[in-house]
């Protein structure tokens, strides 16, 4: 049974998709999403940066440590969205993984398609590796950003370059086709995602490339190598085909895989922690997840 606050947060959600109209214009979506960012809470500090030529906010609750850091990479399908726009989050993460969030403000689709933001992600990593050691990272996103985390993680593998201790895909869209089940069947009930607006998005970010090719998404990606992964998934979210998919290849691949599945959860959930209690625990697993994996770390290598 999900909570009051979520039930009622579901149906303004569904009303809010209803009557509200979506623009074509990129540029505008984008400000549309930077005005509905949650605030903040009172605690959470956030500080420009830029990480391999990468421009990144790193994102701090009180308390947070700073030799920690859980690289973020922010969702939109691509092409929206911002450090701006996901810093009450990243902040809510900080808080329960003890770790400093870094937010990476990855380029964007139309104007830079697919694989500039994977580029980007490595170039951030590489960076925070030479600060901080890559036993002291941990790599997370939603959505897309999830996808974009994974991409970079299956770049190190295959260059041999070190793994962070952990990764979190909350939500992944990998299916750039929109072609599985769950989108037909999920359509009606998914509060936040519109297909006719992801198929838009997926035009953008690929251009004229293949929405299979295996250098853009875990769908067909060569996933053997990476770190423990934690997948977030919602019954209510067209896109939890994906996360199902992306937990079957990478458990075949012999990757060390948590698949979360909560019921009724929509798509990222986890954006209301503090008002919404499912979204509250989510986050606090993330936090657990990526704190385990950190102090495991810390005493192999002690």
């Amino acid at each position: 049974m999900t909570s009051a606050q979520y039930d009622k947060l579901y149906r303004i959600l569904l009303e809010r998709r209803a009557a509200t109209p979506r623009s074509t214009d990129p540029v505008a979506q984008r400000a549309t999403m930077d005005r509905e960012a949650l605030p903040v809470a009172d605690d959470v500090h956030a500080q420009v940066t830029v990480l391999g030529g990468v421009p990144a906010e790193m994102v701090a609750a009180a308390g947070a440590a700073e030799s920690d850091i859980t690289l973020y990479v922010h969702g939109g399908g691509f092409c929206v969205g911002s450090p701006q726009t996901h810093r009450k989050l990243a902040g809510d993460i900080s808080r329960a993984s003890g770790t400093t969030c870094a937010v990476i403000d990855y380029r964007l689709a139309p104007e830079h398609p697919l694989p500039a933001a994977i580029d980007d992600c490595v170039e951030a990593y590489g960076a925070l590796v030479d600060s901080h050691g890559a036993d002291r990272i941990a790599i997370a996103g939603d959505s897309a950003g999830a996808t974009i985390a994974v991409m970079a993680l299956t770049r190190l593998a295959g260059s041999g370059l070190p793994m962070p201790v952990a990764a979190v895909a909350i939500s992944p869209w990998i299916d750039y086709r929109c072609a599985g089940r769950d989108y037909a069947e999920k359509a009606a009930i998914d509060p936040v995602i519109l297909l006719a607006e992801l198929h838009g998005y997926a035009e953008w970010f690929l251009g004229d490339q293949d929405p299979c090719d295996s250098a853009l998404t875990p769908l067909t990606a060569e996933l053997r190598g990476l770190p423990p992964l934690l997948v977030h998934s919602g019954t209510r979210d067209v896109t939890s085909g994906d996360a199902n998919t992306l937990v079957a290849r990478a458990r075949d691949a012999g990757v060390d895989v948590t698949h979360r599945v909560v019921p009724d959860m929509c798509h990222v959930w986890h954006v209301f922690a503090g008002r919404v209690p499912e979204s509250t625990v989510a986050v606090c697993d993330v936090g657990a997840f990526v704190r385990c994996r950190l102090t495991q770390a810390a005493r192999v290598s002690a």
